[in-house]
C-alpha cells in the first residue's frame, strides 16, 4: 500500500487507490510533507510523526528538486535524462553534506578558485600538456576525488610516509614562530603599522627602510635592525621581510609560470625576477649599514610567506655570494621554486616550513596538470549511486510508506543505466600521461603535519612535495593564521600538555 505506479500520461498514482485526478511524482513528494494530506483516504499521520516547519523548509530545498529529477529520469527524453542524472547527483551529495558547514565552505572555496583560474590553467598547461581537455573536469569529479583522497591519504598514510624522516628539534619551533610573525608583518599596509609591529616583536627591531607598494617583479618589503646590539659583536644583525601575494588566485596564477635556467639548475621564472630585485635593492643599503656600524659583517635573516618566501630565498641565494654577508632564510609556504639539486645545495642556509596539506609548496605547472589528470580519470559513478541511494533511504525515513523497496530499486536501476550511458563516457580514460616535476621547495624542508593523534614535525626531502595533496585544508593550511600560526600552537600545546600555552610564555629549557 502506498506504492507508486506510472500513469498513462507519465504521471504517478497510488496502486489500488481511486483518485479523481492523478499526481505528478514531485507533487506526491510535496504532499508527503504536508500535515493535511490524506492520500485519498490514507490515514493522516500524527503531528509528532511529521517533520517540523523548519525541517519542512530543509526538505523542500533538498528533496523537492530531486523529485523533479526522478520524474525526468523516468519519463524524459535523452537530453532531459542526461541533465536529470547530473542534477540528481549534485542534489544528492549536497543533501547528505548539507549540515556540514566546514565541508561546504572548504569545497566551495576550492571550487571557486579552480573555476576562477581555469582559463589561466588551460593557457599555462598547454605547453606542458598539449591537448589536455580540461573540459572533463566537473565539480562533481573534484568532490568525489576529494573524498577518495581523504580515504587514502589519511593520518595513517601520513605517519607511514614520514617514518624514515628525521624529527625536528622542538626548541626551534619558538624561533620559527618569531620569524612567522615578521613574515606576516610584511603584509602590513602602512609604515606606521610596520613600526608598531616591530616594537611588539619577540626581539624589538627598528625600521630602516620600508616599501609598502608592490608591483609585478618588485614585491613590497622592509629592512629592520635588531635593537640594543652589543658593540663588541663583530656582526650587525639585520632582518629583511618580503611580502607575498595577498590573494590566493594571484598565487595560483604566479605559481604556474615557467622555469628558467639559474645557477646550473632551474628556478621559477617570476619569483626569480622578484628575488633578484630584492637583492639588488638591498645590497647597497646593507653595505652602508655595516660601514656605519663599523662591523666586520652583516648577519642577515630574510623571511617571507608564500611568494614572499620564494623571493626571499632567491634574494638569499644572490646575497650569500658576498663575503661580508652571513645569510639565513626562513620561508613559510614557499612555492615550488628550484630544481632538485639546486634546492639541496641551499639546505645549509635556507629553511622552508610547510604546514601539513599546504598546496602552494606542491604547486607548479607540472603538478597542477598531473592532478587535473588524476581527477578527470577518476571514475566516481559508484559513489554517486551510493549518495542517491542514501538520499532515497532518508526520504523513506522521513516519509514512511511513500516509496517501496521495489520502487527504490527501480529508481536505482534507472540511475545506474543513466550513469553508464551519460556520465561514464565523459570520464577521461586512464592514461600514463604525466609530466615530470622539475621544481620543488628550496633548502631544508620542515613539514609540520597532523598525524591523527596530534601534530608531528619532520625534516622531509624537497621531492616529498612533488605531488599536490587534494584535501579540504590545502588552502587554509597555506594561510599565516589558520595554517602556520595554528599548527605551531597545536604542536607546542601538545608538547607542554597545556592547551592554554601561548608563545608569550617562557621558552623551553
Amino acid at each position: 500500500e502506498g506504492d507508486i505506479e506510472k500513469g498513462s500520461a507519465g504521471e504517478y498514482q497510488h496502486k489500488g487507490k481511486k483518485h479523481s485526478n492523478t499526481l505528478t511524482f514531485q507533487e506526491l513528494l510535496s504532499n508527503a510533507f504536508s500535515a493535511d494530506y490524506d492520500a485519498g483516504g490514507q490515514t493522516e499521520r500524527k503531528a509528532s510523526e511529521l517533520p517540523s516547519k523548519d525541517q519542512n523548509n530543509d526538505f523542500a530545498s533538498n528533496w523537492f528538486g530531486m523529485a523533479s529529477d526522478f520524474g525526468d529520469l523516468l519519463t524524459g527524453n535523452s537530453k532531459t535524462k542526461e541533465q536529470a542524472v547530473n542534477d540528481l547527483i549534485v542534489k544528492a551529495r549536497e543533501s547528505i553534506h548539507s549540515g556540514d558547514v566546514q565541508e561546504s565552505q572548504s569545497f566551495s572555496e576550492i571550487l571557486s578558485i579552480m573555476e576562477t583560474d581555469m582559463e589561466h590553467v588551460r593557457y599555462s598547461l598547454d605547453s606542458s600538456f598539449a591537448g589536455l581537455e580540461v573540459g572533463h573536469l566537473f565539480p562533481t569529479s573534484l568532490f568525489y576525488y576529494l573524498e577518495h583522497e581523504d580515504q587514502v591519504k589519511n593520518p595513517s598514510w601520513k605517519r607511514r610516509m614520514h617514518r624514515f624522516f628525521s624529527g625536528i628539534d622542538i626548541r626551534k619551533v619558538t624561533f620559527l614562530n618569531d620569524q612567522l610573525y615578521l613574515a606576516s608583518l610584511a603584509y602590513a599596509d602602512t609604515i606606521d603599522d610596520v613600526k608598531q609591529g616591530l616594537r611588539d616583536a619577540a626581539e624589538e627591531l627598528e625600521l630602516v627602510y620600508c616599501e609598502t607598494e608592490g608591483h609585478p617583479g618588485k614585491p613590497a618589503y622592509f629592512v629592520a635592525l635588531k635593537k640594543n646590539q652589543s658593540i663588541w659583536n663583530s656582526e650587525l644583525e639585520v632582518v629583511i621581510a618580503v611580502r607575498g601575494t595577498k590573494t590566493f588566485t594571484d598565487i595560483m596564477t604566479d605559481c604556474l609560470l615557467d622555469s628558467a635556467p639559474y645557477q646550473g639548475g632551474k628556478a621559477h621564472n617570476g619569483i626569480l625576477t622578484s628575488g633578484k630585485y630584492i637583492a639588488k635593492k638591498t645590497l647597497p643599503l646593507l653595505q652602508k649599514l655595516r660601514k656605519i656600524a663599523k662591523k666586520r659583517s652583516v648577519k642577515l635573516t630574510l623571511v617571507g610567506h608564500s611568494l614572499g618566501a620564494g623571493a626571499a630565498s632567491i634574494a638569499g641565494m644572490e646575497l650569500q655570494k658576498n663575503r661580508n654577508l652571513s645569510v639565513q632564510v626562513v620561508g613559510f609556504g614557499c612555492p615550488s621554486l628550484l630544481s632538485e639539486d639546486l634546492s639541496k645545495s641551499t639546505s645549509s642556509y635556507i629553511t622552508t616550513v610547510i604546514a601539513d596539506d599546504d598546496i602552494v609548496p606542491r604547486m607548479s605547472a607540472a603538478t597542477v596538470g598531473n592532478v587535473l589528470l588524476d581527477i578527470m580519470e577518476y571514475d566516481w559513478t559508484h559513489l554517486a549511486k551510493r549518495d542517491i541511494e542514501h538520499s532515497l533511504n532518508e526520504l523513506r525515513r522521513v516519509s514512511p510508506g511513500l516509496l517501496s523497496d521495489a520502487t527504490v530499486q527501480s529508481i536505482l536501476d534507472g540511475v545506474q543505466n543513466m550513469l553508464i550511458t551519460y556520465v561514464q563516457p565523459n570520464i577521461k580514460k586512464p592514461t600514463s600521461e604525466r609530466k615530470e616535476v622539475e621544481l620543488f621547495p628550496p633548502g631544508a624542508c620542515i613539514h609540520i603535519y597532523r598525524d591523527g593523534n596530534g601534530v608531528s614535525g619532520a625534516i622531509a626531502p624537497c621531492t616529498f612535495f612533488g605531488d599536490i595533496l587534494i584535501s579540504r585544508r590545502m588552502i587554509d593550511d597555506h594561510l599565516t593564521e589558520s595554517g602556520y600560526k595554528n599548527i605551531f600552537l597545536d604542536l607546542m600545546r601538545q608538547y607542554h600538555s597545556d592547551y592554554h600555552y601561548t608563545f608569550d610564555e617562557a621558552n623551553i629549557d
